[in-house]
């Protein structure tokens, strides 16, 4: 509806925008410094470049319309001719832009937001070439503030599209160990079965008998002192 509207009958010009970390002056407010920042350059749509806009700013305005609380900056642009050829010229050698400063675009389309605007400046020929003498080179330049990072393209995921045939698979029985193990088991002495006749008095053979066995190395052993 504010749009619709339209702007207050009065509005606020300035000769200095700070934006996008650019430091933009009117063309008026550059002519004669030693820095110029009135150059702007607007991306167009297409990769080409056929699009492309580069110009001067000629007035920053800001408006106010009924019903927003925030202004509206605009630049108030003089478009160079974008056609190739006549009015830009690209040299693929040097990767540089070559725009003919007596060159204009006819259609009328001053106005841009500050926030597509890219700053730019150009740089004469020597006069020496005369063939040159009304084409100059743009320059973007970088912003204050801000790093500037290439588009990444996102990596596609390293993915077979197809399964391989699977080995099967050989199950290996785990070792132990090279010797071998045994298991004692300590039982109680109620958990203990007692022995029989037979088993009783065999064992007491076998006590006997080492007890003799442990007498005649004794003896042995006076005989050899």
């Amino acid at each position: 509806m504010a749009l619709a509207w339209g702007p207050n009958s009065k509005t606020t010009s300035w000769n200095i925008y700070f934006v996008n970390g650019y430091k933009f002056h009117t063309k008026a407010w550059s002519d004669g410094k030693k820095i110029t920042n009135c150059g702007l350059y607007v991306k167009g749509v297409t990769d080409g470049g056929e699009d492309d806009f580069y110009g001067i700013i000629d007035h920053i305005f800001e408006f106010k319309y009924v019903g927003l609380t925030k202004k509206i900056p605009l630049f108030y642009c003089e478009w160079f001719d974008p056609t190739f050829d006549v009015g830009t010229t690209f040299l693929s050698q040097y990767s540089i832009l070559e725009i003919k400063l007596n060159g204009r675009y006819a259609p009328y389309d001053p106005f841009i937001l500050p926030q597509k605007a890219i700053q730019v400046y150009y740089v004469l020929y020597p006069t020496i070439c005369k063939n040159l003498r009304c084409w100059c080179v743009a320059i973007k330049t970088k912003p204050r503030g801000h790093i500037e990072v290439d588009k990444m393209e996102d990596e596609l995921p390293y993915q077979a599209n197809e399964i391989p045939n699977v080995l099967p698979v050989t199950r290996i029985k785990h070792l132990q160990g090279l010797a071998e193990t045994f298991v004692v088991e300590v039982l109680d002495h109620h958990d203990m079965e007692p022995l029989d006749q037979s088993d009783q008095e065999l064992s007491n053979e076998d006590d006997e008998e080492n007890d003799n066995n442990d007498q005649d190395g004794l003896e042995s052993n006076k005989n050899d002192d």
